[in-house]
């Protein structure tokens, strides 16, 4: 059917349903086509099924559709289901939860869920003192910006409580629970995200409850909180049963002020082993204290496939922190995982000696390999790849570009970076087929740059 075409039977359907009062009945299926205006309840079912399919519709769209009718309803609410509900995410807040359990309840939505990413940011209560501070000095100074300093930190305070009280009486993870329960019934594999959606990098692309359903603040500088997240998770997957395919985690700019005491993630390892696919996102190195609870947590994780690593530093910087290159190697080390066919691994800092254990351990079994914008250290990728050409047997698929060789330490203990092939702007390796393919383009490679003089 021509996409012009379902439009305009839309756009004239939506103003019609616009312009319409009450008083005028809309024409059912079954109405003459010969004596009734053309209406889009009066196409055949398939056709129906073909408009409300249409990737052009938002979601808006879709919602008012699922109000005209019946008929609209059924079509309107699946395509509503597949395009928009697939990936859902929220905040640690009651109305999210609710929504969540309610959504996951669902005999249409339900079953289309696959991922769910819940934020794992909480109102910080320094940023509660900070607005106290901001009313007091308003209404001192008698401006007229006293009334919305209130609201701020009204507001501000209800949400700290809110969340505190959530999280300790542990009503977020029962209502998780019954979320997970419901899915459960459905049979589909699902992706757990813990995440700051409200920094760029660390949104997986889910569609917010509270955008879709309702209003929310975000607007206030919030404190993280990774671990407790992790936890509530975790458990709620372990009491439910429910069948985590993928876990993934991103955590934006560790802050000094967060409490190292709090609790180590619960770490079940029934629920752990059976994960498949681990995605970590740092924006910067976790202290060691911080680093402990995640490296008990990879121990656990024993049976994942699919790896990735990633920094979210941006490519190219010309300073790399011994930090950096320390975390790396401390997540790299703890990794137990046997059966990993699959690595990626980008904006990391690493040596040599360490990248290159690490792949060793799993030369039996990786068949697919990506390195993107990553440094290396005590070492060089020029020896790094042809090692990966000769010590990978099983690797099918290579990907490497914009890599980065670490030079000297200065002083306070940064490490200056250097461009592997600097007169090959935009280069990239990428190598299909079987180890003798993956070896004669990596040889290829280096016979090219060196020839150029890298």
């Amino acid at each position: 059917m021509n996409k012009f075409f379902k439009r305009c039977l839309l756009v004239s359907f939506l103003y019609r349903l616009d312009h319409t009062s009450a008083a005028v009945q809309i024409p059912t299926a079954s109405s003459s086509s010969m004596n009734s205006p053309l209406v889009l309840i009066s196409l055949p079912a398939e056709l129906i099924a073909r408009v409300a399919d249409d990737s052009a519709l938002s979601k808006h769209d879709l919602m008012r559709l699922r109000l005209t009718c019946r008929l609209l309803n059924f079509w309107a609410t699946y395509s509503l289901a597949q395009q928009h509900l697939s990936k859902i995410g929220i905040s640690l807040n009651r109305y999210d939860l609710q929504a969540l359990s309610a959504i996951s309840k669902h005999p249409q939505f339900g079953p289309h869920i696959r991922s769910i990413q819940l934020d794992h940011t909480r109102v910080h209560p320094d940023q509660v003192a900070i607005l106290a501070d901001a009313m007091v000095q308003a209404k001192q100074s008698g401006n007229d910006g006293y009334p919305k300093a209130k609201e701020r930190f009204q507001g501000t305070s209800r949400r700290f409580v809110d969340e505190l009280e959530l999280e300790d009486s542990e009503e977020a993870l029962q209502s998780l629970i019954v979320a997970f329960s419901a899915l459960k019934t459905y049979n589909n594999p699902i992706t757990l995200t813990s995440a700051d959606t409200h920094l760029m990098g660390c949104d997986f692309g889910h569609t917010r409850i509270t955008e879709f359903f309702g209003p929310y603040v975000y607007d206030e500088p919030k404190h993280t909180h990774l671990n407790s997240t992790m936890r509530m998770l975790l458990r709620a997957a372990s009491s439910s049963g429910l069948h985590i395919e993928c876990f993934q985690f991103s955590y934006w700019e560790p802050r000094e002020s967060q409490a190292l005491t709090q609790a180590t993630p619960h770490i079940d390892v029934k629920i752990c082993s059976k994960l498949e696919i681990l995605k970590i996102e740092f924006e910067s190195p976790l202290s060691k204290v911080e680093t402990l609870p995640l490296q008990k947590f990879l121990a656990a994780v024993t049976h994942v496939k699919t790896f990735e690593l990633n920094l979210l530093a941006e490519p190219g910087l010309d300073i790399v922190s011994i930090r950096e290159t320390q975390f790396c190697q401390e997540i790299l080390q703890s990794i137990a995982f046997g059966s990993l066919t699959s690595v990626e691994l980008w904006n990391v800092g690493i040596s040599q000696k360490a990248l290159s254990m690490f792949l060793k351990e799993h030369s039996h079994t990786l068949q697919s390999l990506k390195i993107v914008g990553s440094s290396i250290f005590q070492g060089s990728w020029l020896i790094m790849l042809a090692w990966i050409g000769d010590q990978l047997p099983r690797l099918v698929d290579f990907h490497a570009e914009s890599l980065y060789e670490m030079q000297d330490e200065d002083v306070e203990g940064d490490i200056e970076t250097r461009e592997l092939f600097p007169d090959k702007r935009n280069w990239k390796l990428t190598a299909h087929g079987n180890n003798e393919c993956i070896r004669d383009e990596i040889t290829k490679l280096l016979r090219d740059a060196s020839n150029s003089g890298s």
